[in-house]
Parts: C-alpha cells; sequence; structure tokens
C-alpha cells in the first residue's frame, strides 16, 4: 500500500473521531436542554401546585368564615352589629369567588357553587343595605341565614376532605372518567352537613406587634444570665441548654434548644429582663394518662410558680398527645383578655413542653378599672333576644390598639354557645363569638 492510502486512512479516523465528538456534544446539548426543560417543568408545576393549594386552603377558611358569620348574625343584638357581619360575609364570599377561579377546572363544574357563594353575599349585601335604610330582619332572613351557614360550613369541611385527598397525589381534577362529577363533590354540588371545627380562644389573635410593656424599664441581661433563667424557669436539673443565636423577632431575644427528659424544645429569652418568650416542642408525646382537667392544673400551677400570679383558665384544646391551655391574667376579679399565655402539657406526664407569653410580656401592666356604669342586669338586657344568658363576668377585651371594659355573656340558641361583650361603660355589643366544640377541644370565632 502507497503513502497516500495510510494519508486517507488516517484523515478518515480524524474525521470518524471529529464526528464522534460533534455527535456527543450534540447528545450532551439535547440531554441537558432536556434537563433543563425538565426542571423548568417540575418548578412550573411545583408553583402550579402551590397556587392551587393556597386556593384550596383560603376557599375553606373563608367559606367556614361565612358559615359563623351568618350564625352570628342570627343573634346579633344590634343594626350596628348585624351590618358589620353582613359586611364581612360579602368580603369573605368575593375572596372565596376568586379562590375557585384558580383551580383547573371549567366553568359548568363549579357553577352550582359559585352559584351557591354568590347568592350569600349578594344576600348580605343586599340585606345590610336595608337594615341602612331602616329595614328590619324578618322571619323569613333569619330562614336564609340558617341555610346559608349550614351550607357553607359543610362545604368548607368536604372541601377539605377533597384538599387532603389532592395533597396525597390524587388526581381530583381528571374528571374524563364517569365518576369525576362525584370525585369533585362538594364542587359540583355543595353539602348540607355541620361542620366540626378546632380550637382557639377568645381575643387569641390580639395585638401582637409593638411596645412589650411588661419589659419596659427592664434592665438587658447577657447570654449567661439567659440561659440561667431558661433553666430555672424550665425547673428541671437533667435539662440540657445550648445557646442557637439571637431574634429581633418579635423582640430582641436569645434562642436556644434544650433536652427536657425525651423532648426536644427550642426557646427563645428576651434580652430585657431575661423574660421566657416562648418554647416550642419538636417531639412527639407519649400515650396519654392525664386528664384534660389534670393537664390543665398543671398548667395553672406552672405559671404560678414562675410569678405568674392569678390565671384564668380560657380555653383548651387537645391533640396528638398535648393539652394547650389558654390563660388570661386577672386583676381584681376582672379577666384581662389581653394577657393571655398559652401553655402545652404533655398529657403523658406532666411536662410542661410549650409556652406562648408574647401577648402577655407585650400588654400585662396593671390597670386603672373604673366602675361599669351597667350592672350585670343592664348587659343581660342588652343581648339579642334570640338568645338566652347562662352567666356573666367581668372582663377587659382588646380592641384595635385600645382596651374596654365589657361584660362577658355566656348565653346559648338551641344547642350552639356564644360570648356577647357588651361594653360596660356604653352598652354596645362590641364582639359576639361562637363557640363551636368537638372532640379536640372548642374553637370560638
Amino acid at each position: 500500500m502507497n503513502e497516500s492510502y495510510y494519508v486517507a486512512e488516517a484523515r478518515s479516523r480524524d474525521w470518524a473521531r471529529v464526528l464522534n465528538v460533534a455527535l456527543a456534544a450534540v447528545l450532551a446539548g439535547v440531554l441537558a436542554f432536556s434537563w433543563a426543560q425538565t426542571a423548568r417543568l417540575n418548578e412550573a408545576d411545583a408553583r402550579l401546585n402551590a397556587v392551587v393549594q393556597k386556593a384550596f386552603y383560603e376557599t375553606c377558611e373563608l367559606t367556614e368564615g361565612v358559615s359563623v358569620n351568618f350564625r352570628k348574625a342570627l343573634v346579633a343584638g344590634e343594626t350596628g352589629q348585624l351590618q358589620s357581619l353582613l359586611g364581612e360575609i360579602a368580603l369573605q364570599t368575593q375572596g372565596a369567588l376568586s379562590n375557585l377561579a384558580l383551580l383547573p377546572l371549567g366553568q359548568e363544574t363549579v357553577s352550582g357553587t359559585l352559584k351557591f357563594i354568590n347568592q350569600a353575599g349578594d344576600f348580605a349585601t343586599a340585606l345590610s343595605a336595608r337594615l341602612g335604610n331602616g329595614g328590619a330582619v324578618t322571619g323569613a332572613d333569619h330562614e336564609a341565614m340558617a341555610r346559608l351557614s349550614e351550607t357553607a360550613a359543610a362545604f368548607s369541611v368536604r372541601m377539605g376532605r377533597l384538599l387532603d385527598r389532592y395533597e396525597k397525589g390524587e388526581a381530583v381534577f381528571d374528571t374524563s372518567g364517569e365518576s369525576g362529577s362525584e370525585d369533585l363533590y362538594p364542587i359540583t354540588g355543595p353539602a348540607t352537613d355541620y361542620p366540626t371545627l378546632l380550637y382557639d380562644g377568645p381575643f387569641s389573635d390580639g395585638r401582637t406587634d409593638g411596645e412589650f410593656k411588661a419589659l419596659a424599664g427592664l434592665a438587658a441581661v447577657d447570654e449567661a444570665a439567659a440561659r440561667q433563667a431558661l433553666t430555672a424557669f424550665v425547673g428541671h436539673q437533667a435539662a440540657q441548654v445550648s445557646f442557637t443565636g439571637e431574634s429581633e423577632i418579635p423582640v430582641e431575644c436569645y434562642e436556644y434548644a434544650l433536652q427536657l427528659g425525651g423532648y426536644r424544645i427550642s426557646a427563645g429569652v428576651t434580652k430585657a429582663g431575661g423574660e421566657v418568650l416562648y418554647m416550642l416542642c419538636d417531639s412527639a408525646a407519649g400515650e396519654a394518662v392525664l386528664s384534660d382537667g389534670q393537664a390543665a392544673d398543671a398548667a395553672r400551677a406552672f405559671l404560678l410558680s414562675r410569678g405568674y400570679g392569678e390565671m384564668e383558665l380560657s380555653y383548651s384544646s387537645r391533640f396528638e398527645g398535648i393539652l394547650t391551655a389558654n390563660f388570661a391574667a386577672v386583676q381584681d376579679g376582672v379577666v384581662m383578655y389581653p394577657d393571655l399565655v398559652k401553655v402545652q402539657v404533655s398529657l403523658a406526664d406532666g411536662t410542661v413542653v410549650g409556652l406562648e407569653a408574647a401577648g402577655y410580656l407585650m400588654n400585662h401592666v396593671r390597670r386603672e378599672i373604673s366602675l361599669p356604669k351597667l350592672t350585670e342586669a343592664d348587659a343581660l338586657a342588652r343581648i339579642g333576644g334570640a338568645l338566652t344568658p347562662v352567666a356573666a363576668r367581668l372582663c377587659v377585651i382588646p380592641e384595635n390598639d385600645a382596651e374596654f371594659l365589657c361584660y362577658e355573656v355566656r348565653a346559648t340558641s338551641g344547642a350552639d354557645t356564644f360570648l356577647a361583650y357588651i361594653d360596660a361603660e356604653t352598652g354596645v355589643e362590641r364582639r359576639l363569638m361562637q363557640v363551636i366544640s368537638d372532640e379536640g377541644g372548642a374553637k370560638v370565632r
């Protein structure tokens, strides 16, 4: 073979190598593009899922609010209070409609639900306008509000169940099969069952920003002193406490991690005065052996021994072996609802594993409480005629950035329990709340 043959053969091998390299580069580029596209699709899918979940959650919350506000409206004692509730219902229905529009469903699928929510909002708006023009609530209005409340309550609960199926990966929005309509119930047809709800407590969502009145004038402490204060507050010699950092939300504090028996707890201690701001447990409790009453007594004794003074148990709830008890400070026999402390107690052994004292530290000072102008009998006479009073007591409630001395009147209407707050100076019904209970506790809205 001559030299030209070998040269041609070499060139052929070079071209083959170049071609292989080029093909490999193209393949790598295609794979990179494919991966990038897949990543973008996954990101888009995650964003869509987040939007859908948010729409689910907010629809459940808003329709539950519609139900509760209609129940309140049935027993409202004053036209002003009733108009305020109707205005809130109108806003809640607008929010629910906006969220339903974000769900990947056609107009026909949700038409029944949209019609119901529109009717609820239109009814509330029309009744409020009639009252504003001097009209009165009729028996037919009461019947309509009762029906709307029941339907909204059942819809909210069943939407929560549909959300649970969606979060578990079920293709609830695939209505191509024969059972699509049933799978999307209640969106395709609101139900009429009553809901079951969980717990919070009156005024637990009060002021949570601004000046911490109980810390005013207290000397700053260093980290070592704060750690010592936390150890003494916990009260367990075996507690292992380690410093983890600092925080400024909602107030400047030192952050800690501690091991309390078998419980892992994070905690914050304020730099001003070394007061324990919170304790948060991230361990599961064991099998419950204590009753709710025993755990609440343990929580009250704990607060008393830590210098909180007289505290009134407001409400409590039970979840996964832990009792959460809301306590309000008491001054001269008057319950001070702005000064709230939440305490969590393990039902397995009575250990205090959680604390939320921000509301207390923000609001707790000694008040000058004036004598009420109204008697208890006057307050009872001012609640709605549909309510039957059970008991009354004086309390201070927060409203915006102010506080008002009121009579808290516990009353019933059929099987429902309500709390009416009658201003002890003016007789105005400042707040009306419904107590909704289930096996885990009670929710006040």
